[in-house]
């Protein structure tokens, strides 16, 4: 009897120490600081989405990490469309899981397929039967072997070099060249492309030819001005939360485009500089204005590469697609989750 309850008490202390370990080394762990090319002095202590977002760095979204390439018009089914939306949206994505100087060394057939699943914002199948809301034709108008399923999760990524930009120097191993050049795929016996032109194209497809997008089409032009305040506000609530915001910019029923903003100052107390990426001038980021006195939007630089004439008109402004960075989010903070340990 006495040699067991020896026994016990022998395993009793170990169990402590477990614990007393495991305490402390879950303390240690929550006080790392995480440093990289998004945030700077992110503690694991308090490691949440909202200050993920407090953490972003000053020089984060800045233009040299614009993707390196322009706006093109294809065509999509019947109609010819272009792709600002879809490349504002796929900037966003880069923008929050790109992780930039950060090495990787797998080959180029492991990092790209998720990637351009990311770009294209869904994951393909073998089409069984009929398709579903995003099945579309391709340029030729000729169904696909496939179907395209709402990606469900999104995840960070390396990128060995300072941007998009500087790995496209390296024709062979960098990695916006894989992303060009992609991999084909085979469904039903029939190979398809897979490149980061073709899933933007997809991409602009699923977000133009929605039902709800009518309300964009619903007018001519600029909004009422009380309704352009709001959005004002929004945007510059956003941006101060670091939050980068797809705006259309609606200069006529049937000129409109889509850029991404990603910050703002005051220039005077009756105009506000909103700081915008367009994929039409992707090396340099472009400006949008809203005069407090006129309750109005204007971008004519940005008009003027869309729109032939009068590009200094006020403009109806949109803000869309505040639900996509949900999944953003939960990849950045499953990311710093795992860091964190």
């Amino acid at each position: 009897m006495r040699a067991l309850f020896l026994f016990f008490l022998f395993v009793l202390g170990l169990l402590s120490s477990f614990f007393v370990t495991s305490e402390k080394a879950y303390a240690q762990q929550s006080n790392k600081v995480i440093n990289d090319s998004l945030v700077q002095n992110l503690s694991c202590r308090t490691l949440s989405v909202d200050n993920i977002y407090r953490a972003i760095r000053a020089d984060a979204f800045a233009e040299s990490r614009n993707m390196p390439i322009r706006n093109w018009p294809f065509r999509s089914g019947l109609a010819t469309i272009a792709g600002c939306w879809a490349l504002s949206s796929t900037q966003r994505m880069v923008s929050y899981m790109a992780r930039y100087n950060t090495p990787d060394n797998r080959r180029m057939d492991q990092r790209v397929p998720r990637i351009l699943d990311m770009v294209r914002r869904g994951k393909l199948e073998a089409k069984i039967g009929g398709g579903n809301d995003h099945d579309y034709p391709n340029r030729n108008n000729q169904q696909q072997p496939f179907i395209s399923r709402d990606l469900s999760y999104y995840t960070v990524f390396p990128v060995p070099e300072g941007s998009l930009y500087e790995s496209s120097k390296d024709y062979q191993n960098g990695l916006w060249n894989g992303l060009m050049r992609g991999y084909e795929q085979e469904f039903n016996g029939q190979r398809v492309s897979r490149n980061f032109k073709d899933e933007i194209e997809a991409n602009q497809a699923s977000h133009f030819f929605r039902a709800s997008n009518i309300t964009l089409a619903m007018g001519s032009g600029a909004r009422a001005g009380g309704t352009n305040v709001i959005t004002a506000q929004q945007l510059m609530k956003n941006l101060d939360g670091k939050r980068l915001t797809l705006i259309n910019l609606r200069a006529g029923r049937t000129a409109q485009h889509v850029v991404m903003v990603k910050s703002y100052r005051k220039l005077s107390d009756r105009t506000i500089e909103f700081r915008v990426y367009d994929s039409n001038n992707p090396s340099q980021d472009a400006t949008v204005f809203f005069s407090t006195n006129a309750q109005q939007f204007y971008a004519p630089d940005i008009v003027g590469r869309f729109v032939l004439e009068n590009e200094t008109r006020a403009l109806g402004v949109y803000i869309v697609d505040e639900g996509e960075r949900t999944q953003l989010e939960a990849a950045m903070l499953a990311h710093y989750k795992v860091l964190c340990r």
